[in-house]
């Protein structure tokens, strides 16, 4: 069953941040929905992945997120 996780993703300036963020996160099969916010700098993310898997994903990228706890 797919969980939601919580990031903060640092490192997230403008709408091609959140893009490549999207881009990179909805082509994964076990990924069933993302939504980021700019102004936050949160992404909500529901995953058959876990935290720490979709953590190293975004890093890779080249930003630095950070799980929030429920």
């Amino acid at each position: 069953m797919a969980e939601l996780h919580y990031f903060r993703i640092n490192g997230l300036n403008n709408e091609s941040d959140v893009s490549k963020i999207l881009n990179i996160l909805n082509v994964i099969e076990e990924v069933e929905s993302v939504e980021v916010d700019l102004d936050s700098g949160m992404a909500f993310i529901k995953s058959n992945n876990s935290a720490m898997e979709i953590s190293l994903i975004i890093d890779g990228a080249g930003y630095n997120s950070i799980l929030i706890p429920e």
